[in-house]
C-alpha cells in the first residue's frame, strides 16, 4: 500500500446524490442521499501505479462485486454515479 499525501487524505470523492465517509486511508465507503450503503471505492496497486477500485454492495447482504476501476478517485465514483 503506497502513503498517501496530506491533501489526498483529506479529499474525498463528491457527486450527485452520493456522498463518501472515509473508512482508512485506502477505502471510502459510498452512500445513496438516503444514507443507504451503496458499495466501496478500494485504492489498489496496478501494473501500472496506483488505481482505484469500485465495488458494489449487491443487496441483502455483504457481497462485494467489483464494478470498475479507474486512474483516480472521481473515475471510480462514476460507476457508482453513472456518466
Amino acid at each position: 500500500m503506497a502513503i498517501m499525501s496530506s491533501t489526498q487524505r483529506g479529499t474525498a470523492p463528491r457527486a450527485a446524490h452520493v456522498a463518501t465517509r472515509r473508512v482508512r486511508d485506502d477505502l471510502w465507503r459510498v452512500v445513496s442521499a438516503s444514507g443507504l450503503a451503496l458499495g466501496y471505492i478500494a485504492r489498489v496497486e496496478g501494473p501500472g501505479g496506483p488505481a482505484f477500485e469500485s465495488r458494489r454492495l449487491l443487496p441483502g447482504g455483504t457481497t462485494l462485486l467489483p464494478i470498475g476501476r479507474g486512474w483516480s478517485l472521481d473515475d471510480a465514483l462514476a460507476c457508482f454515479t453513472g456518466p
